[in-house]
């Protein structure tokens, strides 16, 4: 390790401190990526004692603090990042992704999302947090626009504008639409595509599908946060069944 800092600092003119700060920071986002934040954290806390220019050590605390839904914690420290780095759209990107979670906070998210699609007109993340802040202001039209250009020009954010979009559209109680948007997740194998079809197929009392999309659900996600309600779904559905066949 000694010898390729050395090496890079030969190559790129960097300080050690700068480089060692930066290599704290790179294997911080590792350890993040691969599910330890408190690893990730003692990185992170690291690298700005090493340099006062390792910026993107806060962009890393504010990932870790919203995990920890330390959500006062998180916007210290993206606000922090936003005044060292004023043209990168990360801060306001996840600053507004995180304030669409919180009511109290949803004018700010909208104005996050703006900043940030004006910062990265070309990203699809920013153009689901416009999506998603659309449909909060309740413009449909304006939000389906943009999860629809999502799916269309973004594939590896597709199924996530479909599962919003097909949930926008379940919520706006068309039934037809919102199960053709999802077809296709649910074909992916995203459990939530399966858990907004059995309630579009309950709504349609498509008992069979619904069931179908149910153990699907299960399957893929036995201990979801949706596991108990379909398996009562189940019961219910069973049972109705069951009854209907005593009475034929």
């Amino acid at each position: 390790m000694l010898f390729a800092i050395i090496l890079m600092v030969s190559l790129t003119g960097m300080d050690v401190d700068s480089l060692t700060a930066a290599l704290h920071v790179e294997t911080g986002m590792a350890y993040l990526e691969q599910g330890l934040p408190d690893r990730a954290l003692q990185e992170f806390n690291t690298a700005p004692e090493k340099s006062d220019r390792a910026w993107d050590a806060y962009l890393g605390l504010g990932r870790i603090a919203v995990l920890n839904s330390a959500w006062g914690t998180a916007e210290e420290h993206y606000t922090m990042y936003m005044e060292l780095k004023p043209f990168d759209h990360r801060a306001p990107l996840e600053l507004s992704e995180m304030f669409l979670t919180l009511p109290a906070r949803f004018e700010e998210a909208v104005a996050y999302a703006d900043q940030a699609l004006t910062l990265a007109p070309l990203d699809g993340r920013c153009w689901l947090a416009v999506a998603d802040a659309e449909a909060g202001l309740g413009n449909t039209e304006d939000a389906i626009a943009w999860y629809t250009r999502t799916i269309i020009e973004n594939e590896e954010l597709a199924f996530e504008a479909r599962l919003r979009m097909g949930s926008l559209l379940f919520q706006q109680g068309d039934l037809s639409g919102s199960r053709e948007v999802l077809l296709p997740a649910a074909s992916a194998g995203m459990a939530e595509a399966h858990r907004l079809l059995s309630l579009i197929y309950l709504e349609q009392h498509d008992h069979l599908r619904a069931i179908d999309n149910i153990n699907r659900y299960l399957f893929l996600k036995p201990n979801g946060l949706w596991a108990d309600s379909a398996r009562q779904y189940l019961e219910e559905l069973s049972f109705e069944s069951a009854a209907g066949i005593r009475e034929e």
